[in-house]
């Protein structure tokens, strides 16, 4: 399969004209609209991605083989009009990201996007290093302009939902199971569970479920964890990160924290927006945290919400060189750097910006 590039946006005159016509508003009523056409987004966004997750607990039955100008943007609003960004990498000074338009490619340095259709739907995005490689129905890459399935032919009986680099391989996690690709090829590690994330412990893997429940594999065999007063609390995991020597688990049922030997819940009550997890990010020790609601930060045990993040679900957080990237479900694909926000691609010809108080 191949595809080409189907628009180039963000020319110099565009981004003069959109600084021309835009200006603030304060009205209380297009605010509070905008709340509501907020709120319906997540609704939908929880409906989208829960839509498959069965209620009652299956067990596994595992194999036995082992910053630019542009459009100003007044107040705390970097809401958009409902692009939803699925996932995404950051290479030099290109961000791959996925949305329902296809493959966007931002670049940094210009503040130009790129779109590639990508003709069938990919759910998943890995930079292998050497190449980037989303996940669909089948394995494809990224060649320039072009997305090509001739590296591959992997013949999954299932669509991928998750590509993760473990050492040196690839993981695929799919609706029907978890396979590990290396140059020896492709072989299967667990069969019959909905894959929804992995993190790698060292040598280890913690592999969340959209229905079966957590797993982690030390190499050889898969055990599941969970805690004995409520048994099907990470039934459904949404997001995953090890870091530190913690482990930091997203459910629908809230956010829990792993230090090796006892399990730490949080809820509603500790300062969560809400218990359903989209996103975590463990990459500093200020850990980065979205859910349906909107996104907080979380040290020391305590959270702080995102102000300019409130009410926009974040499908995944990535920091590069100072700067942190959020994928959401309904406002596009956002930047922070410094102390400006950076709306990078909402669906429109513009990139939008404020300048706000940094409170990451």
């Amino acid at each position: 399969m191949t595809s080409r590039i189907l628009l180039t946006v963000l020319s110099g005159m565009a981004l003069g004209l959109a600084m021309i016509s835009v200006g603030c508003s304060s009205d209380k009523g297009n605010k509070t609209k905008n709340e509501s056409l907020a709120d319906r987004m997540v609704e939908d966004f929880v409906e989208t991605t829960f839509a498959d997750i069965q209620v009652e607990d299956i067990e596994a039955e595992f194999s036995d083989e082992d910053a630019v100008s542009g459009k100003v943007v007044c107040g705390d609003d970097v809401s958009g009009d409902g692009t939803m960004v699925f996932d995404m990498v950051v290479r030099d000074n290109l961000i791959y990201a996925l949305t329902a338009d296809g493959v966007i490619l931002h670049n940094l340095a210009t503040g130009n996007n790129m779109i590639i259709d990508t003709e069938t739907p990919v759910g998943a995005i890995a930079d292998l290093g050497d190449k980037i490689v989303l996940g669909g129905d089948n394995l494809y890459t990224l060649e320039g302009d072009f997305l090509s399935d001739s590296d591959y032919q992997l013949k999954l009986d299932d669509p991928i939902t998750v590509l993760f680099r473990h050492k040196m391989n690839l993981l695929i996690g799919t609706t029907g199971g978890l396979y590990e690709l290396s140059t020896d090829g492709i072989r299967p590690l667990a069969s019959d569970i909905y894959v929804s994330a992995l993190a790698s412990e060292g040598n280890a893997l913690w592999v969340g479920t959209a229905g079966q429940g957590l797993y982690r594999w030390d190499g050889v065999s898969f055990r599941k964890r969970f805690l004995k007063r409520d048994s099907t609390l990470f039934d459904h995991v949404t997001a995953l990160d090890y870091r530190h020597n913690h482990l930091y688990l997203g459910t629908d049922r809230g956010f829990f924290t792993h230090d090796g030997g006892s399990w730490q819940p949080y809820s509603l009550a500790d300062g969560l927006p809400s218990e359903t997890i989209t996103a975590i990010n463990a990459d500093d020790w200020v850990v980065k945290i979205g859910t349906t609601r909107g996104a907080v930060t979380f040290f020391d045990n305590e959270f702080k919400p995102i102000p300019q993040l409130t009410g926009l679900a974040v499908n995944r957080f990535l920091t590069r060189d100072n700067k942190m990237l959020a994928a959401t479900a309904q406002g596009g694909l956002i930047m922070k750097s410094g102390g400006v926000f950076t709306v990078l691609y909402d669906g429109q010809e513009v990139t939008s910006e404020i300048a706000v108080e940094d409170s990451w």
